[in-house]
């Protein structure tokens, strides 16, 4: 049997094999005997290599038969597959004699359970270091796209669930340089979310710090209009934190300081308003002084009065 036939065909199809005419025996009530394609001829595809292959299944990596042969790296995933049992029989390329008595409905069901255990299983590999080498790879490769926002110069994206549990969101793609969720192509919107899982991106930073991009000073951008900056006080285009930071800079149109008439405008009105706050602070000053100075009189004259009542005193004693 060639490749290429093999790959049209699901697995289940392919461990299900032809079945053979029923003999001609005289015997009635006799079985049809059927033939199966062993899992462990060389010309058929595995399991995870035809899930792979399949078109729009490009984001997965094909998973190491001795992480899908321990038990224990599918802890806790019996509670999300019904025929658990069958699914990794299934996924691991084992014979299991139930397969035969299969109808097209239950193979099709099979078939998707198969492809959610198969997807949480993805979600715990590519935290591995195998994984996580598999999925540099495709990273550097930008296999899951670049991030559209100018500033960050086609910063490679990484995938990213925002759920670890199943039917919850679907997958989306993290920005290491804006810290930021997009949505993926059409074509990779129907993998869900909990496949890729919501550690990922994260935990691959902090392991391989080198994919990190460098930062870079880049200018914020100032709206203009005809080459004029427009005025903070519009909400439209400044609000906030931005409002905040250009008046803080005093950001100036740039062009010609000699001949820019409406530059020298705004260059007195600043100097105006400078000038109106410190005449304000010399203001406060000048009362805080004032204020103290009355205090200290007030002090000054309690002492005086207490100093004469006490000579009074001395002079009726002496004369006592």
């Amino acid at each position: 049997m060639d490749l290429e036939t093999n790959k049209d065909k699901s697995p289940v199809e392919q461990k299900m094999g032809t079945k053979s005419e029923p003999s001609s025996s005289s015997g009635s009530g006799s079985s049809s005997e059927s033939s199966y394609s062993s899992s462990s001829d060389s010309s058929l595809l595995s399991w995870t290599e035809w899930f792979c292959d399949l078109d729009d299944h490009e984001w997965f990596c094909i998973i190491n038969e001795d992480y899908l042969m321990d038990n224990f790296n599918f802890y806790g995933l019996q509670k999300y597959i019904k025929n658990y049992s069958y699914t990794i029989d299934l996924i691991r390329d084992l014979d299991n004699e139930q397969f035969e008595f299969l109808t097209e409905e239950e193979k099709q069901k099979l078939e998707k359970e198969a492809f959610v255990l198969y997807g949480l299983m993805h979600a715990r590999y590519i935290i591995t270091y195998s994984g996580m080498r598999d999925m540099r790879k495709k990273i550097k490769n930008q296999s899951f796209g670049r991030c559209q926002r100018y500033l960050c110069r086609q910063t490679a994206l990484i995938p990213i669930g925002l759920s670890d549990k199943p039917n919850k969101s679907k997958v989306k793609v993290f920005c290491p340089n804006c810290q930021k969720i997009y949505h993926p192509p059409k074509c990779f919107e129907w993998i869900d979310g909990a496949f890729f899982g919501t550690s990922f991106p994260h935990f691959l930073l902090s392991c391989y710090p080198q994919l990190r991009p460098k930062k870079t000073k880049t200018k914020p951008l100032i709206p203009k209009i005809f080459g004029f900056q427009i005025h903070t006080s519009v909400p439209q285009y400044y609000t906030g934190e931005k409002k905040k930071k250009i008046e803080n800079k005093r950001i100036i149109i740039k062009g010609p300081k000699k001949n820019n008439f409406y530059n020298q405008i705004e260059i007195e009105v600043e100097k105006e308003k400078e000038k109106e706050k410190e005449k304000e602070e010399t203001k406060v000053i000048q009362n805080q002084k004032e204020i103290e100075i009355e205090k200290v009189s007030k002090e000054d004259g309690q002492i005086q009065d207490s100093d004469e009542d006490n000579q009074q005193i001395k002079e009726e004693t002496n004369v006592n």
